[in-house]
């Protein structure tokens, strides 16, 4: 029998999915103390509300058949659609509504390092304020996380679509909307292609090498958000104003890590005003690993044009990976073992008392002396050994030795849990 997955498609590991965890409670904790309600739309979508935000083109990069009563149906490809339709459908909703979701996605991509076909995001969405505030607050919120999971080199990179397409229309004197478009979706590549790649793929579709140099040389406005607000209003930009706001806010909520990047345009169809990314300056081989922003329209075309909306997701596999290699620190665990079979029954008494506190722990096997379950410890990555020993037993102790240091200290029995967080 062949025992291979689908292309794109892995097992989760015990080490990895452990990570996940980690990031899934960390998740849960912030936006419980953001005030954001947690939720998971449906996994299974009909094809015309997945096709709502990015048209039929959309069937190509994901997963849809016919049930067996001949609907057309899909998998989610991300989280906001189904939220979306969600709250659209909810109207005695009182905004703003402040939704966060966690859960698998699947997509149609071609695999490639950190991306698969099946995998996991967060998600967080604010409806029904079209103010800045919540704009800020998504940034926030997704700052404050990576923070927490001990991303100390994060940065937020922000732009803003509308300045992009005021300085096409008036600066450039673009006129026509298809035009506009396709201008952004050639400054949404410039990670991915060179300026000479980008002139000759979009002279092909009407727009001439000067104008395409222009673009990409106001795309390359970057730096701290005073030097880059004021370049836009001296350029006459009245929609750099928001951005002005923005940094404002950011400002006052304690956010300092903050860069402007006017070649963050993000989903064209989709995003509507301020867009943003969170990239790990450790890793920059990741990418982003999380982005968001506002998108006005989707509520639009669900049949809601009053209802504002933004928000943000973030991929977990690329979060777990940048975790694997910025040292983050451990989570306390505990193995207990024993000197003799004989104290098996202490150890176990030991050992309840470390999982009533919450502590992952474990214990060793009655086959095994001693040193074998020591190894045996250190090889499941276990932080500390508990030794349960007839001589520390007599003393009313037990042992406590730290498996990384080899340092050890005698721990009371009757404050177990203490003496291990100490």
């Amino acid at each position: 029998m062949d025992l291979s997955l689908p292309r794109g498609i892995r097992d989760i590991v015990p080490e990895e999915f452990e990570l996940h965890q980690r990031i899934r409670t960390a998740f849960e904790e912030v936006t419980d103390a953001y005030n954001f309600k947690a939720m998971e739309p449906a996994p299974l979508e009909t094809l015309s509300i997945l096709r709502a935000k990015s048209g039929s083109q959309v069937d190509e990069q994901i997963y849809h058949f016919q049930d067996k009563a001949d609907r057309d149906i899909g998998l989610r490809f991300d989280l906001t659609v189904g939220m979306t339709r969600y709250v659209v459908g909810k109207r005695g909703m009182k905004p703003p509504i402040k939704l966060a979701s966690y859960g698998g996605v699947w997509r149609y991509d071609e695999p490639q390092h950190a991306r698969y076909r099946w995998f996991y995001q967060w998600d967080i969405e604010v409806f029904g304020d079209p103010t800045i505030d919540s704009d800020a607050e998504v940034m926030d919120l997704s700052y404050s996380l990576f923070k927490r999971l001990g991303l100390s080199e994060v940065k937020l990179h922000v732009g803003d679509r509308r300045v992009v397409e005021e300085y096409i229309r008036s600066v450039l004197g673009v006129s026509s909307d298809g035009k506009v478009l396709e201008m952004m979706r050639a400054l949404d590549k410039v990670a991915k292609k060179t300026e000479a790649e980008l002139i000759r793929e979009y002279e092909a579709k009407g727009v001439s090498a000067a104008e395409m140099k222009k673009l990409l040389e106001f795309g390359s406005t970057r730096g701290a958000p005073a030097e880059v607000v004021a370049k836009l209003k001296d350029a006459g930009l009245k929609s750099a104003e928001g951005l002005s706001d923005l940094a404002e806010i950011l400002k006052l909520r304690g956010i300092a890590n903050v860069e402007y990047d006017l070649s963050i345009v993000r989903g064209i169809d989709y995003y509507t005003a301020i867009v943003f990314e969170v990239k790990d300056g450790a890793r920059p081989d990741l990418g982003s690993l999380c982005g968001g922003g506002r998108y006005d329209a989707l509520p639009r075309i669900f049949g809601r044009p009053e209802l504002a909306a933004t928000g943000a997701a973030g991929g977990i596999e690329r979060i777990a990976l940048s975790m694997s290699g910025a040292g983050t620190a451990e989570s306390r665990s505990v193995y207990v073992v024993f000197t003799e079979p004989a104290l098996y029954g202490e150890a176990l008494k030991a050992l309840s008392q470390v999982r009533e506190a919450g502590i992952r722990s474990d214990i060793g096997l009655r086959s095994k002396g001693l040193r074998k379950q020591l190894e045996d410890a250190s090889s499941m990555g276990f932080r500390s050994a508990l030794i349960v020993g007839k001589k520390e037993l007599e003393s009313g102790n037990l042992l406590l030795k730290d498996l990384k240091t080899g340092g050890e200290k005698p721990i009371a029995r009757g404050s177990l849990v203490e003496g291990i967080l100490s």
